[in-house]
């Protein structure tokens, strides 16, 4: 027996009231119980024991210093340093000299030509990047982050940009190899280890930096956690009046969830790495540490982490691109921005 052309209608705006009714009655996430300073401090401990040893087990069975295991294994050991908390002082010896060497084999090289060949050093972009970021580092000496800028200005493209995009999407996955914006944002951070009073010292950084300035003038915002992340320690480093500043931090604090933690982007779910970034960049903005916000992003990282120290990722794709089946890398950049959030956000005492 057929149903009539209204019963059928009513039918179906039922079945959608239903549906709603689901959604609407889903439980929303809720924050987590807020951990205490100590709970935090022991969670940023676990999370440099697991960075040491996945680092060493990296260097170990693959024999390279990357991106992840690498740079951000020294900026986490230097962070450390300068937030008060223990680390195997030989072992972070070790890793660091190895590391930085690896990185700095190629580094004073003409650019190559060869399409998709002439990005930026990626890993050494950071290591600058940490060394404005921590002051009283001692992973880079001056020298070398002289040379880091000068290879920076031999691969900064014609429009002012860093150019991740000249390579292949399926080989610089989200986040870390986000955008064109991410990786201008760096560049010009990095050059800042450059600036010195007299403008005549440093004329080329400088005006890498201006070239870079325009280019992020005409570029459209991407707006993610990550780009609000660095806009905001771009003002800070520029000395933008405080208002700016309060502007950034409000964008900001607006993207955190209801769980405490922050996502990659608008609508996806919290995770260490967009968490602990988040908390990092604040913290070096000087948002204070027991502002509700910051609190409830150290609580978020102190409940997602798990026994051995590290934090779970999903890996992440390009548009179009399917996201690496190894989830090494991701899980090592979200631990490793999960340390340095919680680090940044509850030092320990210097002895």
């Amino acid at each position: 027996m057929r149903s009539s052309p209204k019963a059928a209608a009513a039918l179906t705006i039922l079945a959608l009231l239903v549906v709603a009714q689901a959604h609407a009655a889903a439980p929303l996430p809720k924050p987590p119980r807020e951990a205490t300073p100590q709970q935090a401090r022991e969670a940023a401990e676990r999370g440099l024991v697991f960075l040491q040893k996945d680092a060493e087990k990296w260097r170990k069975e693959r024999q390279c210093a990357t991106c992840h295991h690498g740079t951000m294994t020294v900026w986490a050991f230097e962070e450390a340093k300068s937030q008060g908390y223990a680390i195997d002082a030989d072992a972070a010896a070790d890793l660091t000299k190895w590391t930085v060497g690896r990185f700095f084999e190629n580094l004073d090289k003409p650019r190559d030509k060869r399409p998709g060949w002439s990005m930026m050093n990626t890993p050494a972009t950071y290591l600058a990047v940490m060394a404005v970021a921590v002051p009283g580092q001692r992973a880079v000496p001056a020298g070398d982050l002289k040379r880091i800028a000068g290879h920076l200005l031999r691969h900064q493209e014609s429009d002012g940009s860093w150019a991740w995009s000249s390579a292949p999407a399926q080989n610089r996955p989200p986040p870390h190899f986000e955008s064109d914006e991410v990786a201008t944002l760096l560049g010009y951070l990095a050059l800042g280890s450059q600036l010195a009073k007299d403008a005549k010292d440093n004329s080329a950084p400088r005006e890498g930096r201006e070239r870079a300035t325009k280019w992020l003038a005409k570029n459209e915002p991407s707006r993610t956690t990550q780009t609000l992340s660095l806009w905001l320690f771009h003002d800070v480093r520029d000395g933008k009046p405080a208002k700016a500043i309060e502007s950034r931090v409000a964008q900001l604090l607006s993207r955190q969830n209801r769980d405490g933690g922050w996502g990659q982007d608008r609508g996806l779910p919290s995770d260490a790495y967009a968490t602990g970034q988040a908390l990092y960049f604040l913290g070096l903005a000087g948002v204070k540490r027991d502002r509700g916000e910051v609190k409830r992003g150290v609580s978020f990282l102190v409940a997602t982490q798990k026994e051995d120290g590290h934090w779970p990722m999903t890996p992440r794709g390009h548009k179009g691109e399917k996201p690496a089946n190894n989830v090494a890398p991701i899980t090592y950049l979200g631990s490793a921005w999960a340390t340095l959030g919680l680090m940044r956000s509850v030092p320990r005492e210097k002895q």
